[in-house]
């Protein structure tokens, strides 16, 4: 039963950005793989040279998000410097701060701050928007602006 909720709010997703987004062209799933690990991303775009990987998080489950961050940084095989890492929630009241918080700990304890760029946003925003060019479409993502601040010793 998850994963049709999973599916039924991906397709919600590709529904909303087509109508929404003017210039957008979804490039679909994609997968990640070494060995025998992989790790896919729902959905996918490509603007300015950008890499959007689009993760769509139908349940409230910060910790799967911080292992797929993580399993992207891993395996990711083309310029990292070139990838954005998007999670686009559906989870009720979700707060994509709370992502935007756990995997900023991550790219800076784990990356040093080189990892995947990323962003989040709740699907609402997309929902409610007027629409208009990706451009503006990205401007609606919540992005971290400040390293994780860290206890003192």
């Amino acid at each position: 039963m998850e994963r049709a909720k999973a599916g039924k709010n991906e397709k919600r997703f590709v529904d909303l950005a087509q109508q929404k987004i003017t210039d957008i062209r979804l490039t679909g799933k994609q997968r990640f793989t070494i060995k025998d690990v992989e790790i896919s991303a729902d959905q996918s775009l490509t603007d300015n040279g950008i890499h959007y990987l689009v993760e769509v998080d139908s349940g409230n489950m910060a910790k799967l998000l911080v292992g797929q961050y993580v399993l992207l940084n891993q395996l990711y095989n083309q310029e990292k410097g070139k990838a954005f890492f998007l999670v686009v929630h559906t989870y009720k009241n979700y707060n994509p701060q709370r992502t935007i918080k756990n995997l900023s700990l991550i790219n800076e304890q784990l990356y040093a701050g080189t990892g995947i760029k990323f962003g989040a946003m709740h699907i609402d925003t997309l929902q409610q928007w007027q629409g208009g060019g990706i451009s503006d479409f990205l401007s609606l993502i919540s992005m971290p602006n400040i390293a994780v601040e860290r206890d003192s010793p």
